[in-house]
């Protein structure tokens, strides 16, 4: 048996890769703690999202627990001449071998793991954990449509950041163009934190925005994402996770062959090889 705490920060979708990895780890009889104390100081104002999902894990908030897992604290330095304490740390954006996440009696797990190698062979599961528990009671009317495709465009902190960068509407009339002369009569539904933008640049008939009020919270975007047949993906690991949730064993999903402005942070094998580069 193992106590594997997890330390989340970011985004929704980041927090996903972090739970996900987790889950890969833990072996029967273990048990998943979470340390969300980055959440206190965050600078885009996250919090903590995965409270909205039938997850298997406890927040831990008992700071003498807390201290077991701290490298340098006195309890921490005990468990470790005990043999007993181990640190797994990401060490870069590559994939890590098996031999480099071993566990201990108390593991601290830290960093991004942002590649399904990590979790691939627990999708069934995860699929089931990663559905929200609560729910407005009425699906918008269009995600009844055959061939929805979720369009995700990021821009509010992107448009100045000099390491990701938004992506801008080359990439985006390009994706839609392939998916329009691949699928039937598509119907695009774009998920946004700039609306207003995405109204303005993107007017055809094809086009409509996910403007319902009761569905905004991110995790139920998130949901809505994944119910489309297909997934036009931003530079974000929120839109990522839209697409590796859908089931459709037919989806197209299309990704930015640049995602970023500084490559360096595109981690290995971060898109699944089926996805499509534009």
């Amino acid at each position: 048996m193992s106590f594997i705490l997890v330390r989340f920060n970011g985004g929704l979708g980041n927090q996903l890769f972090q739970y996900a990895m987790a889950r890969a780890v833990m072996k029967n009889g273990d048990a998943l703690l979470f340390d969300i104390a980055s959440f206190s100081d965050d600078y885009l104002g996250r919090i903590f999202g995965l409270q909205q999902y039938a997850i298997k894990g406890t927040i831990l908030k008992h700071p003498k627990v807390l201290n077991l897992f701290r490298q340098g604290t006195k309890l921490n330095r005990v468990a470790n001449r005990l043999g007993l304490f181990k640190s797994v740390k990401e060490a870069g954006f590559y994939v890590h071998n098996s031999d480099q996440i071993t566990t201990k009696y108390f593991t601290y797990i830290e960093g991004y793991w942002q590649s399904e190698k990590y979790f691939s062979s627990l999708r069934n599961a995860l699929l089931m954990e990663l559905k929200p528990q609560k729910m407005p009671i009425a699906l918008p009317t269009w995600i009844h449509q055959p061939n929805t495709v979720a369009v995700h465009v990021r821009r509010t902190d992107y448009l100045n950041d000099e390491r990701y960068g938004f992506l801008g509407e080359a990439y985006y009339q390009a994706a839609l163009g392939y998916i329009r002369s691949r699928v039937a009569n598509p119907l695009f539904v774009f998920f946004s934190d700039d609306l207003v933008w995405c109204k303005k640049m993107f007017k055809e008939a094809d086009v409509l925005l996910c403007e319902e009020v009761e569905w905004q919270a991110d995790y139920l975007q998130l949901y809505l994402i994944s119910k489309c047949a297909h997934q036009i993906i931003a530079n974000s690991s929120f839109s990522w996770w839209g697409a590796w949730l859908n089931t459709n064993s037919q989806k197209i999903v299309i990704k930015p062959n640049m995602p970023f402005k500084d490559m360096r942070l595109l981690y290995q094998s971060h898109y699944p090889e089926t996805w499509i580069s534009i």
